[in-house]
């Protein structure tokens, strides 16, 4: 039986049309046709990986021995993605003999032989990564890859738009907040007073503070340790 096509818009629209995130990544899966997508959050651009909120199509077996052998410490795809700011193929990455283990074991659990990551960094500079994997191999997977990779970057962001809704419905705080708020909350949050965050910053002690009162308006706290708290919590910085 012939493989059933779907146009660029039309796989867009069943991605979109999804309520959830776990409903997205299955339904990329079905309308690209690949083996598996992934959708991995990480906090911010220097964090470390968050494995609280990953949705995938693989398999429920192969997400328990993927975390049973702590493989995300040694995951080249996940290493990457939260250093990259471009898309990658796999066949990019290096395999070192310490990772071998992980691609041989995926394989020989289903997993396809390909793979292409798109790294998302939203303006709240929130990274997330969108995994896809597949049996195709050779010229078939680059014309794959060829064929879709800007509605692929562009599905990226709207799943990620999505995960965002899901976590924090209609109040995502980091929506709020200016960057230097964030830098300000960020470098506060590593024990920094007022007067070393000016320093790092190249700023005024007195503008500091007023982008810390301003962040902990917006959050709705009444001291910096609670917005701090406020923040790590909706994920807008790491802890």
């Amino acid at each position: 039986m012939a493989k059933r096509q779907s146009t660029p818009d039309t796989a867009f629209d069943s991605v979109r049309s999804c309520r959830t995130v776990e409903e997205a990544v299955f339904a990329f899966r079905a309308e690209y046709q690949v083996a598996h997508a992934t959708y991995h959050l990480a906090q911010t651009t220097i964090s470390a990986l968050d494995s609280a909120y990953v949705r995938t199509t693989y398999s429920a077996e192969w997400v328990s021995r993927y975390l049973q052998r702590n493989y995300v410490d040694i995951d080249p795809v996940l290493k990457e993605g939260v250093q990259r700011q471009l898309p990658f193929d796999w066949s990019e990455l290096e395999m070192s003999a310490a990772v071998l283990p992980l691609f041989e074991d995926a394989l020989a659990h289903g997993l396809g032989p390909s793979g292409y990551s798109i790294p998302i960094i939203d303006k709240n500079f929130r990274r997330a990564l969108l995994s896809i994997n597949s049996f195709e191999t050779g010229e078939a997977w680059s014309d794959l890859v060829n064929r879709h990779k800007a509605a692929w970057a562009e599905a990226a962001f709207l799943i990620h738009d999505m995960a965002m809704k899901e976590i924090h419905g209609g109040n995502d705080q980091a929506l709020h907040l200016s960057p230097r708020e964030i830098e300000c909350l960020t470098l506060a949050a590593r024990g920094k007073d007022h007067k070393d965050i000016a320093l790092i910053l190249g700023l005024s002690g007195h503008t500091v503070q007023g982008y810390l009162k301003s962040a902990r308006h917006k959050l709705g706290s009444v001291n910096i340790p609670q917005a701090i708290a406020e923040a790590i919590r909706s994920r807008i910085i790491s802890p």
